[in-house]
This record gives C-alpha cells, sequence and structure tokens, in this order.
C-alpha cells in the first residue's frame, strides 16, 4: 500500500524510477562491453590469421622454414593465441608443429564458407582449455583463385569474462549506494518543493470564515505552486465577496421584512383601538394587502433566484412577441417616467418574436426600464429599442444617469452586490441578479456598456423564433413574473 504522504510518494516513485533506469543502463552497458570485447577478440584473430596467410605465402621465396617463421610470429602476441595450419581437405600441415596439441574441429558450416572465400567465427568449448568457451576463426588461404590451405586460430575468453564478471560486481555494488543517495535526495528535494504547500496548508488553517481578508503569501516565481496560491488567493477574494454580499443581504432583507412587518403590526393595532368603522376596516385591509404584496414578491423573488440556482426554472416555451411586450411594459414605464420628470422614450421593430414566457419577459423589460428611470437625474431621458441584428433580438436600454464605475461593472450582476450608489436607495440588490437569471432562462445573454457621468446602456439578446414556427397569440401577462415587486438595484 502506498504511503499516505505526498513526499513519500514523490520519493518512492522518484527512487523507483530512477531503479529502472539504472537497471536498464546497466544491462545495455553490459551487452555494449560484451559485444565490444567479441569485437576485439574477433579483430586480433583475424588479425593473427591474415598474418599467418601471408607467411605461409612467403617461405619458398625466403627460404626459411615455414613453422619458425609462424612460432616466431606467434611470440609477439598474447600467450593464449593457438592456431592450426591445415590442407584443403582438413588435414594438418606436416611442414608445421603447431605449440599447442589442442585439435580444433572444422565444422562443415566452415568448410562450406571456406570453399566461398569466406572466414567463419564460432564459439566453442573444449575440455583442454578448462571450463572457459574458446573463440574459434577459420580463415581459407586463396592463390590464383584455388583454396591452399586453411588457418585455424583459437583464444580463449576467459580474460573477457573476467572483465565482464569484473564490471558486473562492480555495477551491482554501486547500484545500491546509487539508490540510496537518490532516495535520500529525492526526499530532500521533495521536501523542500513541497515547503510551499505546507506554508499554505498552515496559513488556510488560520483563515476563518469571520476574517477572510487573509491571503495565502506568493513568491511571483509563476510556478505551479505560485499558480495555486493564486487560484486559492482569487477563490478567498470570491468567498469573501459572497459572505459579505450575504451579510448585507441579510441586513437589508431583514429590513426590508421589518419595514412592511412592522406597518401591518401598527395597521392592525389601530385598527382594533378604533371604533368600528367599514371606511376604517376597509382601509387597513387594503393596506395590509399592499403590505403583504410586498412580502410576497420578496419569497418569489427569492424563491425564484433558489430555483435559478439550482437549475429548477421552467418556463412556458412558446411564440412570444417581443414588439408586443415592450409596448405593454413601456406603457407601465411612461407613466413612472412623469411621475419622476424624466422622459422616457420605446421603440420596436415590427414582428420580434422569441422563444419562452411573456409574463417573465415583461419582468425583464420592466426591471431594466425601473432601473434606469430610478437612477436617471431629473430632467433624464431613458430609451428603451428593439431591434434584430445577428440573427438575434436585441433590447437596448440606455440612461442618462452617474453610470457605473468599471470595478463594479463585472459585479453588478451578482446577486446579492450593491455598489455604493445603490446603499443610499435601498433595496435587497436581486434586481439585476433576477434579470439575469429571466435571460438566461430564456438562453440569451445580457451586459452592460457603462461610462461614468454619461451613463449606461444593457444589452439584452434572445434567439428569435425561426420563421417557419406557429405562433399563438400573445399570453395575457398574468401570473407571478407579471408582479414586478422589490426595489431595482444597481
Amino acid at each position: 500500500m502506498l504511503p499516505h504522504s505526498l513526499r513519500a510518494r514523490l520519493t518512492l516513485w522518484y527512487t523507483a524510477l530512477l531503479t529502472g533506469m539504472l537497471i536498464f543502463l546497466g544491462v545495455a552497458a553490459l551487452i555494449l562491453l560484451d559485444r565490444g570485447l567479441r569485437e576485439n577478440i574477433d579483430a586480433s584473430l583475424k588479425s593473427v590469421a591474415v598474418s599467418i596467410a601471408e607467411s605461409v605465402r612467403r617461405p619458398s621465396r625466403q627460404g626459411r622454414d615455414l613453422g619458425a617463421a609462424l612460432e616466431a610470429l606467434l611470440r609477439r602476441g598474447p600467450a593464449d593465441r593457438f592456431f592450426r595450419l591445415l590442407d584443403p581437405f582438413g588435414r594438418p600441415d606436416p611442414r608445421v608443429v603447431p605449440r599447442s596439441r589442442m585439435r580444433f574441429p572444422l565444422s562443415r558450416e566452415a568448410q562450406q564458407n571456406a570453399q566461398q572465400g569466406r572466414e567463419t567465427y564460432q564459439t566453442i568449448t573444449l575440455p583442454e582449455v578448462a571450463a572457459s568457451p574458446v573463440r574459434l576463426l577459420t580463415l581459407p588461404v586463396r592463390e590464383r583463385g584455388r583454396m591452399i590451405h586453411l588457418i585455424q586460430v583459437a583464444m580463449s575468453l576467459e580474460s573477457a569474462e573476467m572483465a565482464r564478471s569484473r564490471f558486473l560486481l562492480v555495477l551491482l555494488g554501486l547500484i545500491p549506494l546509487a539508490l540510496g543517495g537518490s532516495g535520500v535526495g529525492g526526499w530532500l528535494l521533495a521536501r523542500r518543493a513541497l515547503a510551499p504547500v505546507d506554508a499554505m496548508v498552515d496559513a488556510a488553517r488560520e483563515i476563518e470564515a469571520e476574517d477572510l481578508s487573509r491571503r495565502i503569501e506568493t513568491a511571483d516565481s509563476n510556478d505551479e505552486l505560485d499558480r495555486l496560491a493564486t487560484v486559492l488567493n482569487d477563490m478567498l477574494a470570491r468567498l469573501e465577496r459572497s459572505f459579505t454580499a450575504v451579510r448585507h443581504f441579510s441586513a437589508d432583507a431583514a429590513h426590508e421584512l421589518r419595514t412592511p412587518l412592522t406597518i401591518l403590526k401598527g395597521e392592525i393595532e389601530v385598527a382594533l383601538r378604533s371604533p368600528p368603522a367599514e371606511d376604517e376596516y376597509r382601509r387597513v385591509l387594503t393596506s395590509c394587502l399592499e403590505e403583504v404584496d410586498r412580502l410576497s414578491t420578496l419569497v418569489a423573488d427569492l424563491l425564484f433566484l433558489a430555483r435559478s440556482d439550482s437549475g429548477n426554472v421552467h418556463i412556458s416555451q412558446a411564440p412570444v412577441s417581443l414588439t408586443s411586450v415592450l409596448h405593454d411594459a413601456g406603457a407601465t414605464l411612461q407613466a413612472l417616467a412623469e411621475t419622476s420628470h424624466k422622459a422616457l422614450v420605446f421603440s420596436a421593430a415590427t414582428d420580434v418574436w422569441t422563444q419562452g414566457s411573456a409574463s417573465m419577459l415583461f419582468r425583464l423589460i420592466f426591471n431594466l426600464g425601473e432601473n434606469a428611470i430610478k437612477y436617471t437625474p431629473d430632467g433624464g431621458s431613458v430609451e428603451l429599442t428593439l431591434e434584430q441584428a445577428e440573427g438575434m433580438a436585441k433590447l437596448c436600454v440606455k440612461d442618462t444617469g452617474p453610470g457605473i464605475a468599471p470595478e463594479e461593472q463585472k459585479h453588478i450582476f451578482d446577486r446579492f452586490y450593491r455598489g455604493d450608489p445603490a446603499r443610499s436607495r435601498g433595496g435587497t440588490g436581486l434586481g439585476l441578479a433576477l434579470t439575469r437569471s429571466i435571460v438566461l432562462a430564456h438562453d440569451g445573454q445580457i451586459s452592460v456598456n457603462s461610462i461614468l457621468g454619461k451613463g449606461s446602456c444593457f444589452i439584452v439578446q434572445l434567439p428569435l423564433v425561426p420563421q417557419d414556427t406557429p405562433r399563438t397569440e400573445q399570453e395575457d401577462g398574468e401570473g407571478e413574473g407579471q408582479r414586478v415587486g422589490g426595489e431595482p438595484v444597481r
């Protein structure tokens, strides 16, 4: 079973990998050494055989004894070389009496190769030479196109085997030392490499939900651990924003809930203390109903966002005329704009259809329009336009308000987020989050372009209904989506 420590696992894997590499390299080196030794022996045998062949061709011209000449030649070489001079039929030449009485076998393969003028190398075992094998070369001596002699030169492989054995012993002795050193070095390297991780763990343990402002230190090395620390810091920043937003939301929601509940309680207490009167009861009940509507709208908003988080938002899928929805919402917003002394202009291209829920799309347009009216100063203007662009229905809500700071633009659609301008205006921070959820539920996109001091423009893009889709009558707009509750929040 692998150890639980990452440092120990890294050391184990590193040592195992190095072990495999050392074994592979050791086997490869042993094979290359053995091949090199054999090639050297073969080259030495051939050199001796060629020299003997030259001596065989010269005795009659030099008047020297052939046996003496070959003995003199071999005395200049290693003592473990042996030779025989044979006639073309494989019989010993009587002119040469070798210093060793060793008899080398002449195989059929060597005879056939000799007839074709090729030498033959063989590794054989002879009882006369201990237990070590012997390397044997059979070389034909040719003159005027015919074979006149066969030369056999042999050399014991004992020295090669001893060299290979010594190399193997050295290799087996060094591998454990190398593995021990690599294991210790791997442990130290892993400890040094994972030291920043331990520092991150210690820092993360000290960070609590009550104080998420602390961050993990980074070394600005841009390596994997530094990027991990950066990601963790980004996550902590998001958590801090979320916790802060939830705290603000809890306070704001408590305030929003307390206000209508206080009004309800006061109205009911006044009604109970007052003498029975039908008009007074009607007024109290009407006021209570308005506050209940506010509470219902707030609860419905929270429920919709919760369903949106879990992906359980189900909307009716039917062709909807955005042109009609914009005119309906524009008529309602017109009265609101006149009351607050602002100009409202809305225009829509004819026959712009999308798929979805008319009541939710009404709320989408109304929320954006009401939001723009609320943050536009007296005497300003709000413009709503609807058109078709690049195969999409494009809704633009433009105002001449104070604008949104660049650092706030990426957060305005976050749940519970409110920029500084909104804090003095109340609200729960749900308006734009709800709007974004409605857009996403209709497979659309929403974005904002804003310049401080010059106003903002919210852009919504929704997919168009294909031309061949049957279109039904516009739904009446009643239902949960039609009721626009809560304060628009930016």
